[in-house]
């Protein structure tokens, strides 16, 4: 598979590293670095590393020594990443990789210092989200997009591939157990009959036609989001990665985990609760974000945040 944004080197600067047009803003910033209160002489990584926005905060927190190392599955949220973070790079090493390579990829016997925390901020970044290369935005020129949705070269199928080739119950089980859809039976329905299905707005029109009552939320915004996640086996990455970083995190490590829907937030729950007794829970309940933090970051709304320590 190529790779999601493909530019000449010119193109790909200006793509790339536009500072003022690509807006981000880490979602529960002040509580993230309120629980991982980074210390000098430490190790923090971040899982997930997107546009920097957290590492950034991370190393910006105190003024003393520390080492960060990130890691992303995106080739081109790491190289924007590493611009923004330049002015640290003593100090930063980054893998381009998905988070649950951690334990394999990171040798503590040479790294710097002891491991503070890890987060994981599973959302995807809003630049993804916007821009129509990367095949996840219903606006604009996204509409004229094929039915991809891989947001990397491990991704072993397409979203084109599962619309139209799957059964209508499979399809149907997927909408509702990946997005909790409740129009999940007829649209399954809707897209066998009107197979092939290649283009996002021809998937749109779908979805459109399946809930045509008014809605806060856009009528694909569902849909889309599961076969985002099948896609890119975002659950199976959680799990797997979740587990082995528990086994793996030192005592004293805190790990921070933001989920951004339902279905991330139970395996993160359960996965601590299975591992309760290596675990100090830091936060009974999950965070969520403040009223002003969502009136500023309307996308936050639905972030959640537990954070553990490795007793």
């Amino acid at each position: 598979m190529a790779h999601p944004l493909e530019h000449n080197e010119q193109d790909k600067n200006e793509k790339l590293f536009p500072e003022k047009k690509i807006h981000h803003q880490p979602v529960l910033l002040k509580e993230v670095l309120e629980i991982l209160q980074p210390q000098k002489n430490h190790t923090y990584i971040d899982g997930t590393l997107g546009l920097a926005g957290h590492s950034k905060a991370i190393l910006n927190f105190t003024p003393d020594p520390i080492q960060l190392i990130g890691f992303d599955r995106d080739f081109n949220s790491l190289e924007i990443a590493s611009s923004r973070l330049s002015e640290f790079r003593q100090s930063v090493k980054t893998h381009h990789a998905r988070f649950s390579e951690i334990p394999n990829l990171i040798d503590k016997t040479k790294i710097q210092f002891p491991i503070g925390g890890i987060l994981l901020d599973l959302g995807i970044s809003s630049f993804q989200l916007d821009d129509p290369e990367y095949g996840l935005t219903f606006n604009g020129e996204g509409l004229k997009k094929n039915l991809d949705m891989r947001l990397d070269e491990w991704c072993s199928t397409s979203a084109d591939k599962i619309i139209n080739e799957w059964a209508e119950k499979k399809l149907a089980d997927l909408f509702w157990d990946y997005s909790d859809y409740k129009h999940s039976r007829k649209l399954a329905k809707l897209i066998t009959q009107n197979r092939p299905v290649k283009k996002m707005e021809e998937f749109v029109a779908l979805c459109k036609s399946v809930q045509k009552s008014k809605s806060r939320i856009h009528p694909a915004t569902l849909p889309l989001m599961a076969l985002r996640i099948i896609v890119n086996d975002e659950y199976k990455e959680l799990e797997k990665g979740l587990r082995d970083i528990v086994k793996w995190m030192e005592p004293a490590s805190k790990l921070l985990v933001i989920s951004f829907h339902s279905g991330e937030d139970r395996i993160v729950k359960n996965i601590f609760k299975e591992h309760k007794t290596q675990l100090k829970f830091l936060n009974m309940k999950p965070i969520t974000p403040s009223q002003k933090e969502i009136k500023e970051n309307p996308r936050s709304r639905s972030a959640k945040l537990r954070a553990v320590c490795k007793i």
